[in-house]
Order: structure tokens, then C-alpha cells, then sequence
């Protein structure tokens, strides 16, 4: 299977680990994240805490073994937080996939012609590509209602971006 160019926004990323789709990510993208995103996932700082969330333990698991790659944008745009800015910047400019989850810069990136993919995008394409049950999609659908809007995924036209 081809491998599509991803870039990985916090949002995306911390749905993804918290639900248990993150590991499926990379059969079907190479995922890149820029510094911003790093620094939102990987939120505690070593020197006043020994805390570490497990979506941090895992993404720094996945970097650790050339998983993850780093990619930064030339240049952030100033909108929304500084990791969906440069998580779309970089998107846009190397005309790849976005990964991520919130409501109002998938709107926006999808809007600006960006290819994107959501949480619930991702676990309806696992079940179509015959990677999970009809049980677990449902199962991952309905833990995502809580955190995801249905406007980011579900009324989009023409299906699943893949």
C-alpha cells in the first residue's frame, strides 16, 4: 500500500492515542510533525515534574523509532494555536494530508483546498480498508462523540479524503 505524506496536528494526535487508532497511522501515512506540535503533545516539563501522559509516552516511543518525522514550516500562518498554525502551514505548502481533529481549523484547512483527515475519518477508513470490525468502528464513533464535533466529519461531501 502506498504511503501518503501526513503532517500531524495535537488535536489528531491526542484523540488518536486516547481511543487506541494512533499505531494504525503509519500503514497508511509517513506522519511529520513540526517543534509546535512536539511541545503540545509532549507537555511536562522533566525538570518540575516526572509525569508523562501516555500520549506523550507514545509519540515519543514512535519518534524514537523513526516513526515520527520533524518537518517545519517556512512559514506559520497566525491563526488559531501555534500547532495547528504550523501543522497547516506545513500541509499546505507540501501539499500533504492534515491530521487533525478540531472543529474550526479542519473547517478552514478543508476550505483552502488542504486534504484532511479526522479521528472519525480515520477509524471509518480502518473499517473500509477491513483493518477493524464493525464493532470497533462503532465502538471508536461512539467514545469520539464526547471530544468531536459531528461537523468536522460526518456531512462532508464526497466521503473520506483517502
Amino acid at each position: 500500500m502506498m504511503l501518503f505524506d501526513a503532517s500531524l496536528d495535537t488535536s489528531f494526535w491526542n484523540v488518536a492515542a486516547q481511543v487506541g487508532v494512533a499505531p494504525y497511522l503509519f500503514s497508511f501515512f509517513r506522519v511529520y510533525y513540526c517543534s509546535a506540535v512536539e511541545r503540545e503533545i509532549v507537555t511536562t516539563d522533566p525538570g518540575e515534574t516526572s509525569l508523562i501522559y501516555p500520549q506523550a509516552m507514545l509519540f515519543r516511543l514512535l519518534q524514537e523509532d523513526g516513526r515520527l518525522h520533524q518537518a517545519e514550516p517556512e512559514k506559520p500562518l497566525n491563526l488559531f494555536g501555534m500547532g495547528e498554525a504550523c501543522a497547516l502551514a506545513v500541509a499546505r505548502e507540501r501539499a500533504w494530508t492534515l491530521l487533525i481533529n478540531d472543529a474550526r481549523p479542519l473547517q478552514f484547512a478543508r476550505a483552502s483546498g488542504i486534504n484532511c483527515v479526522a479521528v472519525p475519518d480515520f477509524c471509518v477508513l480502518l473499517y473500509a480498508q477491513r483493518k477493524i470490525t464493525h464493532a470497533a468502528v462503532e465502538g471508536y464513533l461512539k467514545r469520539l462523540a464526547p471530544t468531536t464535533s459531528p461537523v468536522s466529519w460526518s456531512n462532508r461531501p464526497g466521503g473520506l479524503p483517502m
